[in-house]
């Protein structure tokens, strides 16, 4: 939802100029690109677990970097665009890509193209809700609270993932079933494929 409202965030932090809005925005797109092509190398080199923790770490910051640009009612140009590009940095490093890649890899081949339908369903109701509420929570709870608010998310998402997200790097799909028999001790799904 962020990157939706990229202008209305850079407008509120008073980045009034069109042209300077723009240019910031095709830097920001630079650098989500770039980071992205990073991404792609990183997820089968370093793993999947780690480049989740330094995204979701580096979201989090990022996002308290951002507040940081709209406390006490006054506002900061060069907190808002660093830490902005910060959040398309991180963001891009692990959960833009991850997000579609981990459901690909942890469903068994028997029920992949369904749990692949929920999971993409489930990810756009979730996107369409941050994204239909942003401006009214925002401008509800100010604008420093609201990137708070998203900054402490990332953190309870991080714990989370730390928990519950197996490392699934350098596993071929037909295995994953099998990998998560061991894992859970619960051997019903493999027995389902036999």
């Amino acid at each position: 939802a962020i990157q939706y409202f990229l202008v209305h965030i850079l407008d509120e932090s008073g980045i009034k100029s069109r042209n300077a809005q723009m240019g910031i925005l095709i830097v920001l797109g630079f650098i989500k690109l770039a980071v992205i092509v990073l991404a792609g190398h990183l997820f089968d080199k370093k793993g999947r677990r780690p480049l989740f923790f330094v995204s979701l770490l580096g979201c989090s910051i990022s996002l308290f970097l951002v507040s940081f640009a709209f406390v006490g009612g006054r506002s900061s140009e060069g907190f808002a665009v660093f830490g902005l590009a910060l959040y398309m940095a991180f963001f891009s490093v692990g959960m833009g890509p991850g997000a579609w890649l981990i459901p690909s890899e942890v469903f068994s081949t028997m029920i992949r193209a369904k749990a692949m339908s929920v999971a993409t369903f489930m990810n756009r109701v979730t996107a369409t809700i941050m994204s239909s509420t942003f401006l009214s929570v925002a401008n509800a709870m100010s604008w420093a609270g609201f990137f708070i608010l998203l900054a402490v998310v990332c953190l309870l998402i991080l714990v989370w993932m730390y928990i519950y997200l197996p490392e699934t790097k350098g596993r071929p799909l037909e295995e994953m079933s099998q990998y998560f028999a061991e894992i859970t001790g619960d051997r019903s799904i493999t027995e389902a494929e036999a």
